[in-house]
């Protein structure tokens, strides 16, 4: 009921049907998020949206050749057929355990297997190394790559950052991009920030660290071979629109002037661009949300058609929602569940009523009943069923609204969005050589960052 292994493609299935506006680009991608992209989030996600790539949370090289028998394996590379198209997160720096984990993931018919060259986080940067710390060792990502991709059919791609500590310069990622490149990989996806391995929490680099978009444009420029998506920053799908440049029809108030907007362009990263922003590369190939897509799910029910050019959705509820997820949670979590099991079981669906009355009362009643050894044992479902009771009986019908389509992306002077909701804007200088200089009173002023 849950395994895929050794399937079909049927993500090329998915794309092929897609509209003109779409061809065959993964325009959309849910970023990979620790303890967010588990199989129960992606099939939440697909209740929404079935063209948009998934990603998998990160899986360690290790964690999949400790665990090659299949009933273990399953547990961290099982999924369902429905969340094709599907990409496989690798974490590792050792180009024989990633190399023979590459062909496992590819048995197990991913459409795609990242290498993680992205993650901020210092403890992952010294024994077993992967994450961001790899950016400085760009031969040997090189080498990761090649010897994966002399495996698999699959495409082996790479998930990176702009830069690390202080070799951030556009040539570093130009040399970067080109040395890895060398190794096979045909597709990169850019968070468009650097990261301060030293001085900052993976938290703090997802928002202390400014963005450059226009550094993506100009690798999609340098290098017309190959193809790149941009990441951070990203948390509503008007917001995707522009910087995809409006794929299919405009919506009510898009215009050439917010794509520039959406894009920061020239940019603030000191390098000359002259003219406007232009036509986008042909090889830009799509944009990620991450916390954004946690945090408010609902964003992304009409993006079939506002990304992909698929016919207009039939309009639909919170509460269509909510019960056909519970159809799934009655399916796959039969037997009696931890606090643990339950909570991951409803997480993803704890920003249905973000922002909306009925909110609180949602997510507490869902956080008191799975600490309740009667209502826990139950199950996740009854659980859920006894939250959406809450709902009705403290709000009557909100969760009856129609969810609101994609409207044009609206820049908002001053500030920045994440996550829905808004923040001052992170000064845009570059941090410190040391980055543990950044005081903590400069921490504390921060709104913890909701971009992956």
């Amino acid at each position: 009921t849950t395994i895929c292994i050794a399937l079909p493609r049927p993500g090329d299935l998915l794309m092929a049907g897609c509209g003109s506006s779409a061809g065959n680009r993964p325009w959309l991608q849910i970023a990979p998020m620790m303890e967010v992209t588990y199989r129960d989030f992606r099939y939440f996600m697909r209740l929404l949206t079935r063209r948009t790539q998934l990603w998998t949370e990160m899986v360690v090289d290790d964690t999949v050749l400790h665990n090659l028998e299949p009933e273990k394996c399953d547990r961290f590379l099982g999924y369902r057929d429905v969340e094709h198209p599907i990409v496989c997160q690798l974490g590792g720096s050792d180009p024989d355990k990633l190399r023979e984990v590459a062909k496992v993931v590819e048995r197990y018919g991913y459409d795609e297997v990242n290498l993680n060259v992205g993650c901020p986080s210092s403890r992952v940067a010294t024994k077993g190394e992967f994450g961001c710390s790899l950016m400085k060792r760009k031969e040997h990502v090189r080498d990761c790559i090649h010897a994966m991709s002399r495996v698999v059919q699959i495409p082996v791609t790479v998930k990176c950052r702009l830069g690390v500590d202080e070799y951030d310069s556009a040539e570093f990622t130009r040399d970067f991009v080109r040395e890895v490149a060398a190794g096979g990989c045909k597709h990169f996806y850019i968070h468009a920030r650097k990261a301060w391995l030293k001085g900052l929490s993976p938290a703090q680099n997802r928002s202390i660290p400014p963005l450059h978009y226009p550094r993506v444009l100009d690798l999609c420029r340098e290098f017309p071979d190959l193809n790149f998506s941009i990441n951070g920053g990203i948390n509503d799908i008007g917001h995707a629109r522009a910087l995809l440049g409006y794929p299919g029809e405009r919506l009510a108030g898009e215009s050439e002037e917010l794509i520039s907007s959406a894009w920061g362009w020239p940019g603030s990263d000191g390098v000359e661009r002259q003219g406007s922003i232009g036509a986008l590369p042909t090889n830009f190939q799509g944009v990620m949300i991450g916390r954004g897509a946690m945090n408010t799910p609902c964003m992304l029910w009409d993006v079939d058609h506002t990304i992909y050019g698929d016919e207009a959705p039939k309009p639909m509820t919170r509460r269509a929602l909510l019960e056909n997820y519970k159809s799934y949670l009655e399916e796959v979590h039969q037997n009696p569940p931890s606090v643990g099991v339950v909570h991951m079981a409803l997480k993803p669906t704890l920003g249905v009523l973000a922002g909306l009355r009925g909110n609180k009362i949602y997510r507490n009643t869902c956080d008191s009943l799975m600490r309740a050894k009667e209502a826990r044992e139950q199950g996740p479902a009854h659980v859920l069923e006894m939250a959406i009771k809450a709902v009705d009986d403290t709000n009557p019908g909100v969760l009856d609204e129609v969810l609101p389509r994609t409207v044009s992306y609206a820049p908002t002077i001053g500030q920045s969005r994440e996550g829905g909701k808004k923040r001052k804007s992170v000064d845009s200088t570059p941090a410190p050589a040391n980055a543990a200089q950044i005081t903590a009173s400069e921490h504390n002023s921060t709104v913890k960052s909701m971009d992956a």
